[in-house]
């Protein structure tokens, strides 16, 4: 090929990469691309238009999940969040249950003091996927609310554990917690509705597809502000010039704010990234745990190293997840 042919293959490379398609995708295609250039004696450009159309398109044929009427992947549901919270629930239950299983035999004695913290915690558990949720959903305001719910919540197990009233209110088997811990995440499995289409998205205007493109690169994707404002200008700028709607422009916006977040990643440092960070608070947070366990330490303080134990690893299971999606339809 020419040097302006390995131009084109280069930018359509890029572009390609830009719009979730795989490698492999990527490679066959190039190759036929290749092969049609070099028997028909014409460029890239002439007979595939430019790198960005030519991409373009390829996204719209092979990825359809991705635009399609309600593709957005990445999105949380309420069904996510309910499934997520319980199944967390029956994990904290089968731990304490375990524990106690251990340390008291078959049968515990359960305080009001054990009672009021354990409700507590269950609560901290599910305002902080809230905070997840919102976040998901755009919403830094609820986001924060749910984080301030739960610091709250923490707070008065904290107390409850600590000062509450240790009455025995009654004795518990404690196989009954371990089997409570293994029914819930059971349940909440196998009572998930089955996956099924999207309905299509109701059409932003204008307005609302700029208000909400700033709320999915901050709160979905951890853009810095100032990035997420000038990337918004940016389009803007471009609406303006060219006098079209911006879904018929850049597509839905969730999905215009994924392959933005996609270009700006080289821009940061790996320990800037999510999922690190959640390894190393989940780990943080397991060694202190396991540390505290170990020597008889204060009863709350392992309930708040449980607590950012599990929401670190939840956290850090749904980056994993989310990026095996993302993979597994970058390869179809």
């Amino acid at each position: 090929m020419s040097e302006s042919a390995d131009t084109w293959e280069f930018r359509t490379r890029l572009a390609l990469a830009e719009r979730s398609v795989g490698d492999d995708v990527s490679d066959s295609l190039l190759a036929e691309v290749a092969a049609h250039c070099a028997e028909s004696g014409e460029s890239p450009e002439e007979v595939f238009g430019r790198p960005d159309d030519f991409a373009e398109s390829v996204a719209a044929e092979r990825l359809p999940a991705d635009a399609g009427a309600g593709g957005d992947p990445d999105a949380w549901t309420r069904t996510d969040y309910a499934f997520a919270v319980t199944a967390q629930w029956g994990l904290m239950a089968f731990m304490a249950g375990a524990y106690a299983l251990v340390t008291s035999g078959l049968m515990a004695d359960v305080t009001a003091a054990a009672l009021i913290g354990c409700a507590a915690v269950a609560t901290a558990v599910a305002a902080l996927y809230g905070a997840r949720f919102a976040l998901h959903s755009g919403s830094r305001v609820r986001a924060t609310a749910c984080a301030v719910g739960a610091l709250v919540a923490i707070v008065l197990a904290a107390v409850a554990f600590v000062e509450g009233p240790h009455t025995v209110i009654a004795p518990v088997p404690t196989p009954a917690l371990c089997a409570l811990g293994v029914a819930l995440p059971a349940w909440a499995l196998f009572s998930r509705p089955s996956a099924t289409a999207a309905p299509a998205p109701e059409r932003l205007s204008s307005e609302a597809w700029l208000r909400k493109l700033p709320q999915l690169l901050r709160g979905r994707h951890a853009l810095p502000r100032t990035r997420a404002a000038e990337l918004t200008r940016e389009a803007g700028r471009h609406l303006a010039e060219t006098g079209s709607e911006p879904e018929e422009e850049f597509g839905p916006v969730a999905a215009y704010a994924r392959r933005l977040a996609r270009a700006e990643a080289p821009r940061q440092h790996w320990w800037q990234r999510n999922d690190v960070r959640e390894a190393i608070s989940t780990a943080l947070f397991g060694t202190y745990l396991l540390n505290n366990l170990h020597r008889h330490g204060p009863v709350w303080l392992s309930v708040v190293a449980a607590v950012g134990t599990y929401a670190g690893a939840a956290t850090l299971i749904g980056h994993v997840r989310r990026k095996v999606k993302r993979d597994r339809r970058a390869a179809t």
